[in-house]
């Protein structure tokens, strides 16, 4: 398994989580009287939306629910779903693309829950491009092929009436800095970024030309994957580990300043402006409160993949599905006991 362990905030950070945490974290006298369960989780990207699981991990949420959480970074979603499978990695928060390609495959991995189901890319264009029309025979910036950025690369240029690879190149640059570079070093005319990097590259002077947030666009830009003989052999750690980021998420939603120390150690900025913004567009728009997979956001994904891949034409989402872990949250009262425990404002 090659991948990056995230590191622990600060001595500072941490004093100011603490004071935060006390006011709702009660600990369970059933978690207190036994030794964590050691899970190891994968995540492919590094956004907004993924700080989630370092905000469980920080906030003593994992421990909360009887896990002790370790989190490693892995470059692309390729590589997260292959750790995912060989069992190096037992659930990984991983694009819908990824999971659904491992699927056709013919692996046994199935997504237990939904994180977000909206994209939140921007195209970033040089300050002299005013339309997508002005792309043409130049070449647009993604992470890789078959991720969430492919994805927003395609649906956008195929919606403008031009055909991706043809009319417009799709160039796999890596991770958001190296696409920054590109684009601020003129090498290329756009390219897909995620916010803080979006404001960031606003900031040197580059025009966003699409707001994929704004868009009535249904995506599963990321959902927690695991493998069905997993979910089978130990379902009680999956059902915790799904309380655990659930737990997450509504502390990160009621929790502004303390989720942003985190946003900010995780994404390694200090930029107030772009985790102002990072925040603001993923605890109020993007992410839920209930965990549920997206249909329809696996279908659309089904869809574009169909252009590359014949066989998932004939694919359906559900079977990719497993939610009975959301619905046992549910009628549990587990989620009744979160919105009553954590107050989030209204948007």
């Amino acid at each position: 398994m090659t991948g990056k362990i995230l590191q622990p905030l600060g001595s500072r950070a941490l004093s100011v989580l603490a004071l935060g945490i006390g006011l709702v974290l009660n600990v369970s006298l059933l978690n207190a009287q036994s030794l964590p369960k050691k899970i190891i989780t994968g995540i492919s990207t590094l956004t907004g939306s993924s700080a989630i699981l370092s905000v469980a991990q920080k906030a003593g949420l994992f421990e909360r629910h009887g896990l002790h959480g370790q989190v490693v970074y892995f470059s692309n979603g390729t590589i997260a779903a292959s750790a995912l499978l060989s069992g190096d990695v037992k659930i990984s928060l991983m694009s819908a693309n990824s999971t659904l390609a491992a699927a056709i495959g013919g692996a046994e991995v199935v997504q237990i829950g939904g994180l977000t189901n909206k994209l939140d890319y921007g195209l970033m264009v040089l300050p002299s491009v005013t339309s997508l029309q002005e792309l043409k025979g130049s070449s647009l910036g993604i992470a890789g092929f078959g991720g969430a950025s492919d994805f927003a690369a395609n649906y956008v240029i195929r919606k403008e009436g031009m055909i991706p690879g043809k009319d417009v190149t799709l160039l796999p640059v890596g991770g958001q800095q190296e696409r920054l570079t590109a684009l601020a070093s003129g090498k290329l005319k756009a390219v897909l970024l995620q916010p803080p990097f979006t404001k960031r590259a606003e900031k040197m002077g580059f025009r966003k030309l699409v707001d994929f947030s704004s868009l009535d666009l249904e995506f599963q830009t990321l959902g927690y994957a695991t493998t069905r003989s997993y979910l089978k052999a130990d379902r009680e750690t999956c059902l915790n580990f799904l309380k655990a980021v659930t737990e997450a998420t509504y502390f990160f939603k009621s929790h502004k300043n303390e989720s942003k120390t985190i946003l900010a150690a995780f994404l390694k900025t200090e930029d107030q402006d772009a985790l102002e913004e990072t925040y603001n567009l993923n605890a109020r728009y993007l992410i839920p409160e209930l965990p549920y997979s997206s249909v329809k956001g696996l279908q659309n994904t089904l869809d574009l993949m169909a252009y590359r891949n014949p066989k998932a034409k004939d694919k359906d989402p559900r079977e990719v599905i497993d939610d009975s872990l959301v619905k046992t949250m549910e009628e549990s009262g587990f989620i009744a006991y979160l919105r009553k425990t954590y107050s989030i404002p209204a948007r």
